[in-house]
């Protein structure tokens, strides 16, 4: 089968689309031809052709990008057109609703080649999210084959916000033997124990709920010490306010490949997700791969990852964040024998057993797009 996945968010950024689209991209790539369709900043039409391990990528040139990285020039489409007919897949499978790339490229498929195509949710609707978004959204979800989700959270969400009657859960996946602790590789941190949060420091992340965390910390574990990786608008106001309450226990790392943080999680105790509509948790799953308990809020997608008091444990606000984060770091016994079971969870999300459901949904998508029959 010739599968194309297509969308904005793909390395360099960093980011869960971005290393999922990675992970389900190398597994499917073991049996089928994979294409990667993403956008590049750069001057002239075209694309630009490049080979990441087993599969393509060709990144449509674009002078014109947001600051997410999303295309929005109109001439970008067309090229994109262009390359979809080109590649002629089985299938194409958009990722992310928040990427133009993605949208365009399951709607072009359906509707001008007459291809399968599949366009994922990989996050909530905010409340925030425009009007116009929104009815962007939903126009999409008429002029594709099948709308998938991550999670159920997310599926729920979705069916609700954009009126869908049918929604595919696809989680999300990671190769989870390429986590595992490798004896000496990791990198030495200080502190006891060693506490990491890594996320995307915006408002939907809900990151300044890390302050708490480290404050709890300070007052009952003062040798502890809490990492973060991450970048993005809410670094400075983070940072301004550990300093004001002498929170000298915390250190910021800033933005780490998916390489640094795997040797990070080595040496890590216990991680900490402060989100409180997390879509999935592919963090938390990266954490609890390498054999790390996992602290989250209960709410979103993360509690179908996470199970509580089984493979980490789930607050129900900002204060019991920090109180259950204190609760493991007192007590480093039960943290590992979590951890334990953390690893064992991960495999449930294995890539190896998530690209059937991938397939699945390309199986129904393939149904759908030959009778035309519609979810809605």
């Amino acid at each position: 089968m010739k599968i194309a996945l297509v969308t904005d968010s793909y390395k360099p950024r960093i980011g869960g689309i971005e290393s999922v689209v990675s992970d389900i991209a190398k597994t499917l790539s073991n049996n089928h031809k994979v294409y990667i369709v993403t956008s590049a900043k750069a001057r002239g039409s075209g694309y630009i052709l490049e080979y990441d391990g087993g599969y393509r990528v060709l990144r449509v040139k674009s002078r014109m990008l947001n600051f997410n990285g999303v295309t929005l020039n109109p001439p970008s489409l067309l090229v994109l057109y262009k390359v979809l007919r080109n590649i002629d897949p089985d299938v194409i499978h958009g990722h992310g609703l928040y990427s133009t790339l993605s949208i365009a490229g399951a709607i072009i498929g359906w509707k001008r080649l007459g291809k399968p195509s599949i366009l994922t949710a990989h996050s909530f609707i905010g409340k925030d999210t425009p009007r116009y978004l929104v009815e962007g959204f939903r126009l999409a979800s008429r002029n594709v084959s099948l709308v998938t989700a991550v999670s159920k959270a997310v599926a729920i969400d979705i069916s609700r916000r954009l009126k869908i009657r049918r929604v595919y859960v696809t989680y999300n996946c990671l190769r989870v033997d390429d986590w595992v602790r490798r004896g000496d590789k990791f990198i030495e941190l200080d502190g006891e124990p060693i506490i990491l949060s890594a996320l995307r420091l915006t408002y939907r992340k809900n990151p300044l709920a890390l302050v708490r965390v480290a404050d709890y910390l300070k007052q009952y574990v003062p040798k502890a010490r809490l990492y973060i990786a991450g970048d993005g608008p809410l670094r400075k106001p983070l940072e301004s306010r550990i300093k004001a309450r002498g929170l000298n226990n915390t250190v910021f790392l800033g933005p780490v490949s998916r390489e640094t943080l795997k040797k990070i999680l080595w040496s890590t105790d216990i991680f900490v997700l402060p989100s409180k509509m997390e879509a999935f948790g592919i963090s938390a799953l990266e954490a609890m791969a390498s054999g790390v308990p996992v602290v989250a809020m209960r709410s979103g997608g993360v509690s179908e990852v996470v199970v509580d008091n089984v493979t980490g444990l789930l607050a129900l606000d900002e204060d019991d964040l920090a109180r259950k984060t204190v609760e493991l770091s007192l007590n480093l016994e039960l943290a590992k024998s979590i951890g334990r079971r953390a690893l064992d969870r991960a495999y449930y999300f294995d890539c190896n057993r998530i690209a059937y459901y991938h397939l699945e949904a390309y199986r129904i998508a393939t149904e759908l797009c030959s009778s035309k029959v519609s979810r809605i």
